[in-house]
């Protein structure tokens, strides 16, 4: 199941870099300050909102039209993050991880 990691409190070049160097896995729902968006692969992608920062899918191209031509495993961890994404901003919020929460637990281990 992905994580939802909340990046909400810092810039989103700040949350683009998280992405990069942090511990966020393929499929990982991401709230930030443009909106929400998903980690595929190595790139953040916007599912709701607007950002310059962040990618987003082709004008035209639905989620169901990417996934189709990503491996079934990849695919399906990604479906389940999208799916995860769509839901209300406050939900997303309760079951969210704090991004620096998150950074400490893995320099910890």
């Amino acid at each position: 199941m992905p994580k939802v990691i909340n990046l909400q409190l810092v810039d989103m070049g700040q949350a683009y870099d998280f992405t990069q160097c942090g511990p966020v896995d393929h499929g990982d729902v991401l709230l930030v300050a443009d909106g929400v968006a998903v980690l595929d692969r190595a790139w953040p992608v916007m599912v709701a909102g607007e950002s310059e920062v962040f990618h987003h899918l082709a004008d035209g191209v639905t989620w169901s039209d990417y996934l189709t031509h990503l491996d079934p495993g990849k695919a399906d961890r990604l479906a389940a993050g999208v799916a995860l994404a769509t839901l209300p901003v406050a939900d997303l919020v309760a079951q969210s991880v704090d991004c620096m929460e998150l950074e400490l637990a893995r320099r910890r281990a």
